[in-house]
Parts: C-alpha cells; sequence; structure tokens
C-alpha cells in the first residue's frame, strides 16, 4: 500500500523570527508618543494654572465657604433639630415681643382661649357725616 502524505502548513516551524527592528521601532514609537502626551499635559496644565487669579495676604490660604445655597453636611440632624425648635414653640409659652406684650401660647390653650371668648369680629369704622356707606355707593 501507498502512504499518501497530506502537506499540513501549521505543523512545519516557521522560517522566519519575529521582525526585531520594527518591534524596536514600534516601541519607541509608543513611548515618545506617550512622552509628548505627558510634556503636552504639563503644558495646558501650567497655562490653566497661570491664567487663574493669585491669592494675595496672609490668610489667602484659608478655605472659603461657597456662596448659599450649601449642602447640608447633616440633613437628617438638622430637621430634626428644626423641627424640635418648631414643637418647643408650638407647645410651651414665650415672648414673640415683650416690649409690646404680645407673646405665644400653646396650641391646646389657644384653643381653649378661643372656644370660651369666641371668634374675634371685625370692627367697622363709622361713616363719616357727608359720606355714603360703601355699600351703597357700590349699588349706584
Amino acid at each position: 500500500m501507498e502512504t499518501i502524505h497530506h502537506h499540513i502548513p501549521a505543523a512545519e516551524p516557521e522560517a522566519t523570527d519575529a521582525n526585531i527592528p520594527l518591534v524596536a521601532w514600534s516601541t519607541i514609537g509608543i513611548l515618545g508618543t506617550l512622552a509628548l502626551c505627558i510634556f503636552l499635559a504639563g503644558l495646558m496644565f501650567r497655562y490653566e494654572e497661570s491664567a487663574m487669579p493669585k491669592p494675595t495676604g496672609i490668610f489667602s490660604n484659608l478655605r472659603r465657604l461657597p456662596p448659599p445655597p450649601r449642602l447640608q453636611a447633616f440633613p437628617a440632624k438638622d430637621l430634626a433639630a428644626f423641627q424640635a425648635q418648631q414643637m418647643s414653640r408650638v407647645e410651651n409659652y414665650g415672648w414673640v415681643d415683650k416690649q409690646a406684650g404680645v407673646a405665644h401660647v400653646p396650641v391646646e390653650k389657644a384653643m381653649e382661649m378661643l372656644l370660651k371668648s369666641g371668634l374675634p369680629v371685625p370692627v367697622q369704622k363709622k361713616a363719616a357725616a357727608g359720606a355714603k356707606p360703601a355699600a351703597a355707593a357700590a349699588k349706584q
């Protein structure tokens, strides 16, 4: 019997090695491009830094707060403190204007006082002697 040999190209060893000069020049090109990018980024940084206003004075390095409105660091804590302050005002006695004699009372006490005395009725000013009442003037 006759043996048939098939030619398989992948089974043969490579005829040439890697192209060393091409690999070297590619590496040099990549490193050169990287160095150029770093250099250009440094130039851009220096340009932007020089365009910023220079701080003056001995306290210029202190941190300044941004203009309001500012974000709250602990909003839940701030809300709880605000609600506690509001509840204290609603549930306790206190002065609104001590010199004018205006005070605030607890809501429950205010409702009791309102039930005892009734709602205040607005007082209408008496019309001047020669003037017509507003209702009569509106009908004409």
